[in-house]
């Protein structure tokens, strides 16, 4: 116990990694009752050691001045109470230990000069927002974070301010910051410069790509607004605001076409709304650009969301995955806005994932009896389960939206009886054996009947006439 204290006093000295609030003193103490007095004298000499280092560091930077009570500056570093960590913890993952004294102890990057959640010290003047006294406000480099937007499995986003150009942006890092693998910083980058190639009024524009203290981000246009999924939770839109919305953004799919990128996981999710409503496509986190493969998508992986997603990718074909897989996500998207729901959705992804690659989607008509027909066939057209039956391109199916919009012909042409009935039977072969083997049973069988039928009723004439033919 006296070790472990020794080190981590030692530590702390060093300027090393290790943060006092991060110690869980309760920890401690209940591994070693018997040493609770020593533990919190222990903590109180820390404390008291840290508050007089913080007063210098501060008489230092701010001579004559109390630097602690001015709301115009960002906060200088103070002993941290317990709470900190996991604001901290938001803006920099912590970093593994093999240190021993670690054991109840969080390790995070504490390098004040260069801290993320602290404005660095030559910027202090150049900040227009004031904080209440006391308050503190969080650093990334040139960006002050103001609130989390969104957090998922590979990344978090942040609306900020960027300091220098003083404009609202929002600012994605990689969640796992230091740690993160080679992959996943590749593919957080194919993200960015994906989207940094399009300068399209449909797709939220990239304006950085940066590191800051080996954490990978990029800074992108902040949209206040919705996304598209939050507009539809309510219920489907009108057909001709659903018809507008899902044109608009195949215009803008159509122009990441021509700049060969593909997005690979479109949804309502991922287009947000501004407030004018207009829409903007975001995440190009599964995108991949078809004049440069990187191989980076393993044959057999199935990624992108099941309820949008087209058969080819839920299957794990991603040699198969291209454009008109795109075209199939947007007449999924335009499903949902007809429909208030997607075209497959069950109780779980790979249930979804099935129903994707082996049945038709419900008709929109069913779900929507107010739809036109010709806007419910623009739709199903994308769904096709072979992409060489859905249109060819992106800018195809929104120049039919268009038609359909100017009341004029459309060019997709609606599914017959007869290839409905066809598909079914390719979908459920097993099924259709077993009912033509029962229907040629009962053909065979009639046949057969009438066949001795006949012969009887002939057998009987001639008997007949035999008969007649003794009596003359």
């Amino acid at each position: 116990m006296v070790d472990y204290l020794s080190n981590l006093w030692n530590r702390l000295q060093s300027g090393s990694q290790l943060r006092l609030s991060a110690v869980d003193r309760d920890a401690l103490k209940q591994r070693y009752p018997d040493r609770a007095a020593e533990i919190d004298a222990f903590f109180e000499t820390l404390e008291q050691a840290a508050a007089q280092s913080a007063a210098e560091v501060a008489a230092a930077a701010m001579p004559g001045m109390d630097s602690s009570n001015d709301a115009t500056l960002p906060p200088r570093q103070q002993p941290a109470a317990p709470a900190a960590v996991d604001e901290d913890a938001a803006t920099l993952p912590p970093v593994q230990s093999s240190d021993p004294a670690d054991e109840f102890a969080t390790v995070i990057p504490i390098n004040q000069d260069n801290d993320a959640t602290l404005a660095p010290a030559k910027d202090a003047t150049n900040l227009t927002s004031p904080s209440s006294a006391g308050s503190r406000v969080r650093y990334f480099g040139d960006y002050e974070l103001l609130s989390e937007i969104a957090r998922g499995g590979m990344g978090v986003v942040y609306k900020a301010r960027q300091v220098n150009l003083n404009r609202v942006v929002a600012l994605k890092m990689i969640l796992a910051g230091n740690l993160a693998s080679d992959e996943d910083v590749q593919r957080f980058r194919t993200e960015a410069e994906a989207a940094a190639n399009l300068d399209h009024p449909g797709i939220v524009p990239i304006y950085e790509i940066g590191q800051h203290e080996g954490q990978h981000f990029f800074s992108m246009g902040y949209v206040d607004g919705c996304s598209l999924a939050d507009r539809v939770r309510n219920g489907p839109l009108p057909p001709k605001e659903a018809a507008e919305l899902t044109k608009k953004i195949a215009e803008a799919i159509a122009f990441a076409h021509s700049r060969n990128v593909i997005h690979r996981d479109l949804k309502p999710a991922n287009v947000l709304l501004d407030q004018n409503g207009e829409p903007k496509v975001t995440d190009f986190g599964l995108a991949r650009k078809t004049d440069n493969d990187s191989g980076m998508t393993r044959t057999g992986a199935v990624m992108g969301t099941p309820s949008y997603m087209p058969p080819e990718q839920a299957a794990g074909k991603t040699s198969e995955v291209g454009p008109l897989s795109d075209v199939y996500s947007l007449g999924a998207i335009l499903y949902c806005l007809l429909t208030g729901r997607p075209p497959f959705q069950a109780a779980n992804p790979i249930d979804t994932l099935m129903q994707v690659m082996e049945k038709e989607p419900v008709s929109v008509s069913t779900l929507n009896p107010e739809i036109q027909r010709d806007l419910e066939t623009i739709c199903h057209k994308c769904l096709q389960k072979e992409s060489k039956k859905r249109y060819e391109s992106a800018k195809a199916l929104a120049d039919d939206l268009g038609r359909w919009q100017r009341g004029e012909p459309i060019a997709a042409r609606a599914v017959s009886t007869t290839e409905r009935a066809w598909r079914w039977v390719k979908r459920n072969r097993m099924i259709s054996g077993l009912i033509t083997g029962t229907i040629a049973a009962i053909l065979i069988g009639s046949v057969a009947s009438l066949w001795f039928g006949l012969a009887a009723r002939m057998a009987e004439s001639k008997a007949k006439v035999s008969e007649a033919e003794a009596r003359v």
